[in-house]
């Protein structure tokens, strides 16, 4: 039987990536991500997610995929307007690989019916075991996670699974070869080529090459043209220890992003440097000192009376996920040199509908805002040049806002994929095989 693919997430969005391919009975399920609906986030703050109806209610609003046979019977639960059995009969045998510890792609394996495995690179394991240990572990638990060694191949059924460690910012970053009767299907995962280890990502280019589908993100596509060179870690670097000078003896605040652990390892060292402890909230502290970072410090083991007496000793990283901590920000010393950093944090950026409440309590509290991060996504230009390089059958530009942007030349085929319609490996729909 020929193999199929489907895009059950990624498509006209950023984020939200799942790939399916079919062989058989069996199928290979390349990331789970949690679905943000194209326009708007239905979920987004201050509206509270219902735990125990987790999947049911983001079923019933269009925010996770109908994928029969996935899911764990008991979180499908009745819901309005949908037929949700169908959702709890078993399926095909089915493997998830998972390419990263962001949830937009990892998001919904905590939903995943007992028995299904779950394999992602050991880092990324570490990761998500250390955000359930810090109390930030995924709506319906852990899933039965599965260490995947660096290009060792794993055989489900009558196709071949192999990870391919890639750069991104977050450790443990993967893409996927997945080997089938009618060819290989290459999935780059999220990627990018101005990190710390961009032959990591080259490297990709090199075992994908001739591949039947490439699959690949195209987060940058979307976006205005990067005006002059791309930032590196190095200048996110720089930044942070110009910034802590110049802020001498006046309290600094952060919004970094966690997971970045590279990132956050060199800010320790750098603050360090400068004669200052970077503060965090209790859950990352917890989660941090779970992957054995070293340096990490609480603000409850320091307090708001030592920053207030000795602001310039700290740089402080408050919890402002769902920014009910904003107020907590009116105590605190505000210098005349005082600064907040924006290293890729929280809230993440205009995109997002906190950010507007955000940047009004800055600027009510007299704070500037200082943007040091660096993209986490290939640039489009260098997505062209992958794609140039891997040369495949078909290319396929998933997870971005504008797929049409992606223009591969001298010979692949460019699908721009319908939700859920099944292809084959050169990008023809198919009728789908099972229901």
């Amino acid at each position: 039987m020929a193999a199929t693919v489907e895009f059950w997430g990624g498509v006209g969005v950023i984020g939200s990536s799942k790939v399916l391919i079919t062989e058989g009975d069996h199928r290979v399920l390349l990331d789970f991500g949690l679905d943000i609906p194209r326009g708007t986030d239905l979920f987004r703050p201050p509206v509270v997610p219902r735990q125990h109806r987790y999947l049911a209610d983001r079923l019933r609003v269009g925010a996770a995929p109908r994928v029969p046979g996935v899911y764990d019977p008991a979180m499908i639960e009745p819901v309005a307007g949908i037929d949700a059995a169908p959702l709890a009969e078993e399926g095909p045998a089915t493997a998830v690989f998972v390419s990263h510890a962001h949830i937009d792609h990892c998001g919904l394996v905590g939903t995943l019916r007992p028995g299904i495995e779950v394999h992602a690179a050991p880092e990324t394991v570490a990761v998500m075991r250390a955000l359930a240990e810090a109390g930030d572990g995924l709506p319906g638990g852990d899933p039965d996670w599965q260490g995947l060694a660096d290009s060792t191949p794993v055989r489900f059924g009558p196709m071949t699974v192999e990870r391919i460690t890639v750069d991104h910012d977050v450790p443990g970053a993967s893409a996927y070869l997945v080997t089938t009767s009618d060819g290989v299907v290459a999935f780059t995962g999220d990627i990018r080529f101005h990190g710390r280890a961009p032959e990591r990502a080259w490297r990709l280019a090199e075992r994908a090459a001739g591949c039947e589908m490439f699959v690949t993100e195209g987060t940058a596509l979307g976006l205005p043209v990067f005006p002059g060179p791309v930032r590196t870690e190095d200048d996110v670097v720089r930044d942070f220890a110009s910034a802590l000078a110049d802020a001498r003896g006046d309290l600094v605040l952060l919004a970094m992003y966690p997971r970045d652990l590279e990132r956050v390892a060199e800010f320790i060292e750098v603050a360090g440097a400068a004669g200052r402890q970077i503060l965090w909230g209790e859950a990352v502290a917890a989660f941090l000192r779970a992957l054995d970072i070293q340096g990490v410090v609480a603000y409850s083991e320091v307090g708001l009376e030592a920053i207030q007496a000795a602001p310039g000793d700290w740089v402080y990283q408050p919890d402002l996920r769902d920014l009910r901590g904003i107020p907590d920000l009116a105590d605190l010393p505000v210098g005349d040199r005082t600064v907040w950093l924006h290293a890729n944090g929280e809230p993440l950026g205009p995109f997002e509908s906190r950010w507007a409440l955000f940047m009004e309590w800055l600027d009510v509290l007299g704070i500037p805002l200082r943007r040091i991060g660096s993209f986490g996504h290939a640039t489009a230009d260098d997505l062209h040049t992958l794609v140039h390089r891997v040369a495949p059958r078909t290319v396929v530009p998933i997870h971005t806002d504008a797929p049409e942007r992606l223009h591969p030349v001298a010979g692949p085929t460019r699908l721009l994929p319908i939700l859920a319609q099944p292809y084959d490996l050169g990008g023809h729909p198919i009728e789908r095989t099972w229901a």
